[in-house]
């Protein structure tokens, strides 16, 4: 047993040696060769020649000759002079003119244009201004009243007078109309369908129906080349009448001196039908209205009637204007209950 454990202790002994001792190492690269005497002293040098040089031939000097090489710098400095006179700005000739042969020329093209297209009175407007002065001055049958004619019928209406509507070149005639019976109680019968009342005063104005006014519509309307205002209209020109409607102020303005009376119902925006120029008043207060009447919807107008059409080309913006005027609002319905809203809603001088 001695013995086995003998040997195999020599065993790992010597695989240990074989294993863990280095092996010596190798020069992987070659000896190099003992230097020799002939390569330790260089041998005679060697004498390299000397370069030799070519002489070069003149053969291709003088081919041209001083003439040419002159001219052709001539030529050259030609052509660069050429150049920068191209690159030099020509300056504009501009002509000297006086402000005498300015003149001169606007009045010849002027005198040319009157010449060609001669301006008529109804299209000038310098001229067209000057005409209305004068027949402002003279009186107008349709837009002025003296004092005192108040209480009497204006006769000169159905005599052929005219109207000058704005914007428009041809003026508005009175046309034949329907006719006026006179009642024995101091009415009067137009048509036989429209009954007018009253004295035409300010203390006793003619009683106006919205049917009668708009009306007129059939008589006047220039989009239709309608545009004689019919004498039975026409006569009521400066008088005062009375017409009750619906009534829109601006909401806006604290004390409105302004307002429309309106034979339908209209908010202004939204709500109702907006007027025509036919079935709605221009009214200009004599006195600002007050908070009742600013609010209310309803009413009965006062005021001096003044029939002044306004066109646009043959658009009619407007036609009725009532001045002098007076609002009525007793037992009218109001804001808040036509509309259901509080009035500091639409009052902005309340808090």
């Amino acid at each position: 047993m001695r013995v086995f454990w003998i040997i195999l202790t020599l065993i790992i002994a010597g695989s240990g040696i074989a294993v863990f001792v280095p092996k010596p190492e190798t020069n992987k690269h070659p000896a190099l060769p003992a230097a020799t005497q002939s390569d330790v002293i260089p041998e005679a040098a060697v004498e390299i020649p000397a370069p030799t040089t070519t002489p070069i031939k003149n053969e291709a000097v003088a081919i041209i000759d001083a003439d040419e090489l002159e001219e052709i710098t001539e030529t050259i400095d030609t052509v660069i002079a050429r150049k920068e006179e191209a690159k030099e700005e020509v300056p504009a000739v501009v002509p000297e003119i006086s402000a005498d042969d300015i003149i001169a020329s606007l009045n010849d093209i002027t005198d040319t244009i009157e010449e060609t297209a001669p301006i008529d009175t109804e299209t000038n407007g310098w001229k067209m201004l000057a005409a209305q002065t004068e027949i402002a001055a003279e009186g107008d049958p349709i837009t002025s009243t003296s004092p005192g004619e108040a209480d009497e019928q204006n006769t000169s209406y159905g005599s052929g007078s005219e109207i000058t509507t704005p914007n428009t070149k041809t003026p508005v005639e009175i046309s034949p109309s329907l006719s006026v019976t006179q009642n024995d109680d101091g009415s009067m019968t137009i048509g036989e369908t429209y009954t007018i009342t009253g004295k035409g005063t300010k203390q006793n104005p003619y009683v106006m129906s919205w049917e009668f006014l708009v009306s007129l519509r059939e008589f006047y309307n220039p989009r239709e080349g309608k545009k004689a205002i019919p004498a039975h209209i026409a006569m009521f020109n400066g008088k005062y009448i009375t017409i009750p409607g619906y009534l829109q102020f601006p909401l806006a303005t604290p004390e409105p001196v302004e307002c429309l009376v309106m034979l339908n119902q209209w908010d202004g925006c939204c709500i109702g039908v907006p007027p025509t120029p036919y079935d709605a008043i221009e009214v200009s207060l004599s006195e600002p209205a007050s908070r009742e009447q600013k609010f209310a919807v309803e009413g009965r107008i006062v005021g001096k009637l003044k029939i002044d059409p306004y066109l646009v080309g043959n658009w009619l913006i407007g036609l009725y204007l009532l001045t002098d005027a007076s609002v009525d609002v007793s037992g009218a319905r109001s804001v808040e209950e036509v509309f259901g809203n509080p009035l500091p809603q639409f009052d902005p001088t309340t808090e």
